[in-house]
């Protein structure tokens, strides 16, 4: 799956990235990029104790949810 840029959501703003920074969350979702899979219209990435459930839109990954320790 191809994108142009990782970008934060609002919703990771308000309530994920306390938990998740947002550049630790980029250099995880850059390094899963080949474990990426499809749910519904979302994509999700399970990799090293993290999940993330993302959107693609216009050519760029949305994070929306950020969890460790999954």
């Amino acid at each position: 799956m191809h994108f142009k840029a990782i970008r934060k959501s609002i919703h990771y703003i308000e309530n994920h990235e306390k938990e998740i920074p947002w550049n630790e969350a980029y250099k995880t979702i850059y390094r899963a990029a080949k474990y990426m899979r499809k749910k519904g219209d979302k994509i999700e990435i399970k990799f090293e104790g993290y999940y993330f459930l993302c959107e693609m839109k216009e050519g760029y990954l949305y994070v929306i949810n950020a969890k460790k320790n999954y």
